[in-house]
């Protein structure tokens, strides 16, 4: 990845405007990496813009600057001289966005950083390690092979930490190794608040995010043999709940999965189903060591990690439940 790393330096030093872009509907890693990268590159006398066709998630809003993200913004007319995309696992994650502009951002210097598993390095420069356990990890490493230490301050070292945290969901998932730890360390040393990450992220729960809870739970189904567990909420669920945005729902429910579904004992694969609008409806999938959730995913065209993917789907719940129920039992036979 070295050699990667020094072609984007010489991009960066080379560029005066800079766009960053990351995952429609972005996460702890995908917020972190790009926050502390818009940090660096402004501290470096660069100008840099961030895309998003969504605003910072509400449990990620203690970081500063979640007023940042631009939707409306004039891509062509900004013009940058490099594109810079974070934690998207394909062209299909950026949105509609890219897909507006794909014209124009396939005429400039593109630079995908990421570490998906299902990534096809769909760029001209691709920065992928597939063995980290986040971008803001790979972001770390690359901080300390150029030497841009000294620009990381306690603020840029919270966006980091919040990155690895989330997606190692407290360093408990298997994508944990040495590394990881090592880069936790880097950022306790550069000041990182670690505490506010674990009180926001972790131990805080709002009022929409428990009566979800309530509904997926009441919804909560098994195979018969116990080793697949899953959940659904339906658009007619929602109906009691009449102040949540379809938009937010998958960030209320992230640890749902994350805590419950995949540690119910004797679980294997665990899903959970939910609708994004009127029609088009989200499915998350979590499993247990051996077990690929990738594959599964990669037959609805997305993917993401061996033990963590999700796919999005126009189909109705009941029809995705039942290829899932079938392509799942094969792979647990």
């Amino acid at each position: 990845m070295q050699n990667e790393i020094q072609q984007l330096w010489e991009l960066i030093e080379n560029a005066q405007r800079i766009l960053l872009i990351n995952h429609i509907r972005m996460d702890g890693d995908a917020w972190g990496s790009l926050g502390w990268l818009a940090l660096v590159l402004k501290s470096l006398g660069k100008e840099v813009v961030w895309i998003n066709d969504c605003p910072v998630p509400p449990f990620l809003q203690f970081l500063w600057h979640s007023d940042i993200i631009q939707p409306e913004l004039d891509v062509e007319a900004y013009n940058p001289d490099v594109i810079i995309s974070l934690d998207a696992a394909d062209e299909d994650r950026l949105w509609n966005i890219y897909k507006k502009h794909k014209t124009f951002f396939q005429s400039k210097t593109l630079v995908v950083i990421d570490h998906h598993i299902s990534n096809p390095a769909f760029w001209n420069l691709n920065i992928i390690d597939t063995k980290a356990s986040s971008v803001c990890e790979m972001m770390i490493q690359i901080i300390v092979e150029l030497w841009l230490e000294s620009h990381v301050s306690p603020e840029i070292a919270t966006f980091f930490y919040t990155g690895l945290q989330t997606d190692t969901n407290m360093y408990f998932t298997n994508n944990t190794r040495k590394e990881t730890l090592l880069a936790w360390a880097k950022l306790i040393e550069l000041g990182a608040d670690f505490r506010l990450p674990i009180e926001k992220c972790f131990k805080s729960r709002s009022l929409i995010e428990i009566e979800l809870w309530k509904i997926a739970l009441a919804n909560l189904k098994q195979n018969e043999a116990q080793t697949l567990s899953y959940s659904n909420i339906s658009v007619d669920d929602l109906r009691s709940i009449t102040w949540i945005n379809k938009e937010d729902i998958g960030w209320y429910l992230k640890w749902f999965i994350n805590d419950v579904l995949i540690n119910i004992e004797g679980t294997k694969i665990a899903f959970l189903l939910y609708p994004l609008g009127a029609s088009e409806n989200k499915v998350s999938m979590r499993s247990q060591s051996g077990y690929d959730v990738n594959a599964i995913c990669q037959n609805f065209w997305w993917g993401g990690h061996l033990q963590a993917s999700g796919f999005q789907s126009m189909d109705s719940q009941k029809e995705i439940i039942q290829k899932l129920l079938k392509i799942t039992s094969n792979n647990l036979d």
